[in-house]
């Protein structure tokens, strides 16, 4: 595994570099170490309630979850680096293949469980990862319900926990200008999308993680409910 990591996004390489950045296509020659990517870029923790919290890489814009279950310590994706300064993390559970960055470290470093749907781990942003368990359906871990979606990728999935939904990026933008991922299969993510409108009516949700913003439920769902 290299200590080297791209200097435009934070992406893991496999062991053997690629000419550019698998993920956002960084020239090899800008690839620096994961020590420097990590004096660079301040990690921000906010806490969105009692049991969750957000681990914010400020200068990559991207965020990771460390949900607190009465039993375990969860990651919900992971940061760029690595940094053994977080509590330890029982598992990892991944969104997609996009985003599990220093997930390696983690699990060599504490012996933390990966678990991304067996699609994910078929495409080259992450063959080269350690995965624990390739899940091909939904399933609960630990009172966090995982629901596969695909669209966006393969085996995108979203996880609820409580009253939390972490749903990555399936939509960015906020509000008038949330629109669907552009990446992946358009109709996919579209039925997607209704598959956890339908979900959610049975739930009671108060907080949306994204991959980049925390905002309230209420706010948030009839924006999503507009999309088609």
């Amino acid at each position: 595994m290299t200590s080297l990591v791209c200097g435009g996004c934070g992406f893991n390489p496999p062991p053997q570099i690629p000419a550019h950045c698998l993920l956002c296509g960084t020239p090899k020659d800008r690839f620096v170490s994961e020590a420097l990517i990590h004096q660079r870029n301040t990690l921000k923790e906010v806490r969105v309630n009692n049991r969750v919290t957000r681990l914010k890489a400020e200068a990559l814009g991207v965020s990771a979850y460390r949900i607190k279950t009465p039993r375990s310590t969860v990651l919900i994706d992971c940061l760029p680096t690595f940094n053994p300064d977080l509590p330890a993390a029982d598992a990892i559970l991944f969104t997609h293949r996009d985003f599990m960055g220093a997930s390696d470290r983690y699990h060599q470093h504490w012996g933390t469980e990966v678990y991304l749907h067996e699609a994910e781990h078929q495409h080259p942003l992450a063959s080269h990862h350690h995965v624990s368990h390739a899940f091909s359906d939904d399933f609960e871990h630990h009172g966090i319900d995982a629901f596969v979606l695909g669209g966006h990728t393969p085996g995108f999935t979203v996880y609820i926990y409580r009253d939390v939904l972490f749903v990555c990026d399936l939509v960015v933008g906020r509000a008038e200008d949330m629109h669907f991922n552009p990446f992946g299969n358009r109709e996919k993510i579209r039925l997607g999308a209704q598959r956890l409108k339908h979900l959610l009516r049975r739930r009671t949700v108060r907080t949306v993680c994204g991959f980049n913003y925390v905002t309230d439920f209420d706010q948030w769902m009839p924006y999503f409910r507009k999309l088609s």
